[in-house]
């Protein structure tokens, strides 16, 4: 446990390398200032930053002013304050008496108040190309020979398996396993704990999350946005597979399939996730659907243009933009269940959310828009953090018909909310909790599933599908999951126009065949958007 006493012996450190970056500027010190501001940072913390160029504090705040939400939370003098402690260090990454200045730096803050202990984190904002440099220096100059050492590594950890064991040697060489903390601070923290207390606490869902009732289960990542300029190089290079599936979407499934824990600690629940991923068949090209968003063309609205129009993007690029992979778990319990994982850019909203689907249930009793009555746990984490439950009840009125509603299970209003994402995660890495950090092992795993597929996409270079900047991606990837076994259903709130509709239909029936009928459109009643492309 970390102390807030000022009189603590302890002193605390933590080391930004890559601060003059958008992750840095956008999400760690945005973070870091969320701690202070809370009284959640440890007292005597100094914050660190080891730039190539020349940066000064002064100059970095007003830098990284826009991302700071002072708006709601105006406190000048605590955010002075918060500026106190930084102090920034200019260094070549691959220069060793660079790092001993910052050591010498690092000292000269743990000393001022006569702490006893120094403690120390190293966050890696970095490009995998300066890692095995900076991690062996790290180890070598800056380690605390009083306290602990912890690293902060994000992705993306390598390209496939052969580079991540080059990856994991650098790494697990310089620091041990209990050291590292692999960020994925895309992952909700309150969402999955409220997922482990309702399977493990509730007989209910505890004994129904199994291949005997469960139908389906979807993984969803969208982004309305498309590929932004600062990251065009970086997303170019790597594809939207390597950018959220090999390292958040499968953690998310890990944490949804995985067996109970032994016990509740970190190294149990690691252990049944890295379980889990051992059981993961590795799928080939044919589970694989890839995609490239294009020019909208609608004359209603002003043109958003495609991938390759951009000006940052080669035209000639093949890089897929949206990707829907089809993987199995070979155990007893989800024997035949397919799980789900989608993701893209450029879509028609922003999202991320996972889908339960339970398998239907024949009900000839009340009369309904369907036949296929399926119920769904739905684990929301953006744009809202909640867990619901969709169901059929029967609609207002005399006569007996079935009517989409659903259990909400949101629990953020009952009390305090806690830290939430990035922050949350820090904090863990202040207490020593690796719980929701990913081991190396359990990546070295992901490398397994994934590799065969990349390394086939890579080589062969096929050419994605097309689909419109703004809409809900390529409809055979859909079909794909309709055909792996996943339902979708429509609400009155994602109702198309008969116009659109009919183009749709019209569209369906060239690409999947004439005699092929669509899914009914659910419910309009229903208010929320259910498992709606």
């Amino acid at each position: 446990m970390i102390s807030m006493d000022p009189n603590n012996d302890e002193a605390y450190s933590i080391v930004v390398f890559g601060a003059s970056g958008g992750l840095a500027k956008k999400k760690v010190f945005p973070a870091l200032w969320s701690l202070f501001r809370e009284n959640r940072m440890p007292q005597a913390t100094k914050i660190f930053t080891f730039t190539r160029s020349p940066l000064q504090t002064k100059t970095y705040r007003l830098q990284i002013l826009p991302y700071m939400e002072l708006d709601k939370h105006r406190d000048p003098t605590k955010y002075n304050l918060f500026w106190t402690t930084v102090h920034c260090v200019q260094g070549e990454y691959d220069k060793p008496e660079h790092y001993v200045a910052l050591t010498e730096a690092m000292v000269h803050q743990e000393t001022k108040h006569n702490q006893v202990r120094a403690n120390r984190i190293f966050y890696l904002a970095l490009p995998p190309i300066v890692f095995d440099q900076v991690t062996l220096n790290v180890s070598r100059k800056c380690s605390s020979t009083t306290g602990w050492n912890r690293i902060i590594v994000e992705k993306p950890f390598a390209r496939d398996d052969i580079s991540y064991k080059a990856f994991q040697t650098s790494l697990c060489n310089c620091f041990r396993e209990s050291q590292i903390y692999l960020m994925d601070h895309l992952l909700s923290r309150q969402v999955m704990q409220n997922f482990f207390a309702l399977r493990y606490s509730n007989h209910l869902w505890g004994e129904t999350l199994n291949h005997r009732h469960v139908a389906a289960v979807m993984i969803s990542v969208k982004c309305e946005l498309p590929v932004s300029v600062n990251r065009a190089d970086y997303f170019n290079q790597f594809g939207i597979i390597r950018d959220v599936m090999t390292n958040h979407m499968i953690q998310v499934l890990a944490m949804l399939a995985m067996d109970q824990p032994y016990a509740n600690t970190a190294d149990d629940l690691r252990a049944e996730r890295l379980k889990i991923l051992r059981q993961v068949l590795t799928p080939n090209i044919g589970d694989v659907v890839l995609a490239q968003y294009r020019n909208n063309r609608r004359e209603s609205e002003p043109a958003k243009c495609g991938y390759t129009e951009h000006t940052y993007i080669p035209k000639d690029s093949f890089t897929p933009t949206f990707a829907l992979v089809v993987l199995h778990i070979n155990n007893r319990r989800w024997s035949g269940v397919p799980f789900i994982l989608r993701a893209g850019k450029a879509l028609n909203d922003t999202k991320s959310e996972v889908r339960i689907q339970y398998k239907a249930v024949d009900c000839e009793t009340f009369p309904s828009d369907s036949t296929d009555i399926r119920n769904e746990l739905v684990l929301r984490s953006f744009p809202t953090e909640e867990v619901f439950m969709r169901m059929r009840l029967k609609r207002q009125g005399e006569d007996i018909c079935l009517r989409e509603s659903e259990i909400n299970l949101r629990v953020d209003d009952r009390g305090p909310k806690g830290l939430q994402g990035l922050p949350g995660y820090l904090l863990n890495v202040f207490q020593g909790d690796q719980t929701l950090f990913m081991r190396s092992d359990e990546q070295c795993e992901i490398w397994r599933i994934f590799s065969p597929v990349l390394s086939t996409i890579d080589s062969d270079r096929p050419r994605p599908l097309h689909y419109d900047f703004g809409s809900r991606g390529p409809l055979l990837a859909y079909r794909k999951a309709e055909r792996a076994g996943f339902v979708f259903f429509a609400t009155d709130e994602w109702h198309q126009s008969e116009e659109t509709l009919e183009y749709t239909v019209k569209k369906s029936k060239q690409l999947i065949g004439p005699h092929t009928a669509l899914k009914p459109v659910r419910d309009p009643r229903s208010k929320r958007p259910s498992s709606n492309p």
